[in-house]
């Protein structure tokens, strides 16, 4: 972390090149999955697999559940749908489907990942709105990186997550990190442009300082929190955070955090263990790049 600040317009390019070295040295691929797709559906992305398995190259060794089911559905079978999830995981939170994920037709977007006691993995995709996130892939190898996720953890998803749990800006800055490194792992260009448009308010906008920035970035979030903040910060501030530390360590890193949390560490020991300092003194520094980064002091 000592030239970080000094090195700030350098870590995007760090963190794309050691991913793209992650996925070009591993051999890694997804286990098998059941595919349950509406019966008016029609996939989005049409190999959703190819995805998965970019993910599981640029975190090697880190495995997702064995059992896993793809659920893809578009507005008209939200429905059944919901009625799948039920049936699959009677004790998740299956109402999001029609609650959340897909209340409208122009608002059926996006996916979720959910975990039961047995280890189970469902993910699950929209295909309503296609958009370059549904048709390139990125929503895909954003959803599979949460399965990789909860595998570490060993125990089903919780929702509101517990102190337990990495912080929502954690879990959601790594899917999302994840979702650009491995789809563009090939082209800087497009890992950047992609980048960009998914961060495209925090450059827009002047309230994010570096003082704002460390103020967001809370480790056990109260409630207020989540009222505080827009939740796309979690996703695309979140992603800037995992991005620098990808270009420190590799993105194996920041996956190990997930590993050490799941044998009963908090994320400070954690983060102390893998990156050598506390997150307390590291945060300062990480704020001050990623407003650098951003045009902004």
């Amino acid at each position: 972390f000592n030239d970080l600040i000094a090195n700030y317009a350098g870590i995007s390019y760090a963190a794309w090149s050691k991913s793209n070295s992650a996925i070009s040295a591993a051999n890694d691929v997804a286990p098998p999955f059941k595919a349950l797709t509406g019966p008016n559906t029609t996939l989005a992305f049409k190999n959703p697999a190819s995805a998965y398995d970019l993910v599981a190259r640029l975190y090697s060794g880190y495995k997702s559940t064995s059992a896993m089911t793809v659920l893809s559905f578009g507005y008209d079978d939200r429905d059944w749908a919901q009625e799948q999830m039920k049936q699959l995981q009677p004790k998740s939170t299956w109402q999001w489907i029609t609650l959340t994920a897909c209340v409208t037709r122009p608002t059926c977007w996006g996916g979720g990942m959910f975990t039961d006691e047995q280890g189970n993995g469902l993910l699950v995709v929209t295909t309503e709105v296609l958009d370059d996130n549904h048709l390139s892939g990125t929503l895909d190898a954003h959803e599979y990186l949460h399965a990789i996720q909860q595998n570490q953890m060993g125990r089903p998803t919780v929702w509101p997550e517990e102190s337990g749990w990495p912080p929502s800006w954690y879990r959601e800055g790594q899917a999302t990190f994840a979702q650009n490194a491995s789809i563009y792992y090939q082209s800087f260009d497009l890992y950047l442009k992609n980048r960009k448009s998914i961060s495209s308010d925090l450059y827009r906008d002047s309230t994010f300082t570096s003082d704002w920035i460390q103020e967001f970035f809370v480790v056990n979030q109260p409630s207020s929190w989540f009222n505080k903040y827009p939740s796309w910060r979690q996703y695309d501030l979140g992603a800037m955070l995992v991005e620098v530390l990808t270009a420190l360590k590799g993105p194996g890193s920041t996956m190990e955090i997930w590993k050490l949390m799941g044998t009963g560490q908090t994320f400070n020991q954690a983060f102390e263990k893998v990156y050598g300092t506390s997150f307390d003194k590291a945060l300062p520094v990480i704020s001050k790049a990623i407003a650098l980064q951003l045009g902004k002091s």
